[in-house]
């Protein structure tokens, strides 16, 4: 069990038209499952492991975008193009926690 969590934890990408509500709960059921059975990752492993997720998704998101989205799909936009400046900004320093991710997820 533990081999195949590793496995979908390696290959985790956001589906094509998933929300990233649902993305975050597949990659936090991922990973409690893996931490439950005594394989776990650092925050900043967590961490560059959901932005590189989100930076693909961001080109489709962006470009597909239009005036008639509803608040929710805005909300989403905008909170892609935050972690995918984050992202460009220092790809080799992640200054979040996975805890700080999950924190600011909840309160979008």
């Amino acid at each position: 069990k533990i081999s195949m969590l590793v496995h979908e934890y390696e290959l985790f990408l956001m589906y094509d038209n998933e929300s990233i509500s649902d993305m975050f709960t597949r990659f936090t059921t991922i990973v409690n499952s893996l931490k439950n059975l005594g394989k776990s990752y650092s925050n900043q492993e967590l961490v560059r492991k959901i932005l590189r997720c989100l930076a693909r998704t961001m080109v489709a998101t962006r470009d597909d975008s239009d005036l008639s989205s509803s608040e929710e799909e805005s909300d989403e936009e905008v909170s892609n193009i935050a972690f995918m400046a984050i992202e460009e900004e220092d790809e080799d320093e992640v200054n979040f926690t996975f805890d700080e991710l999950q924190i600011a997820y909840e309160n979008l």
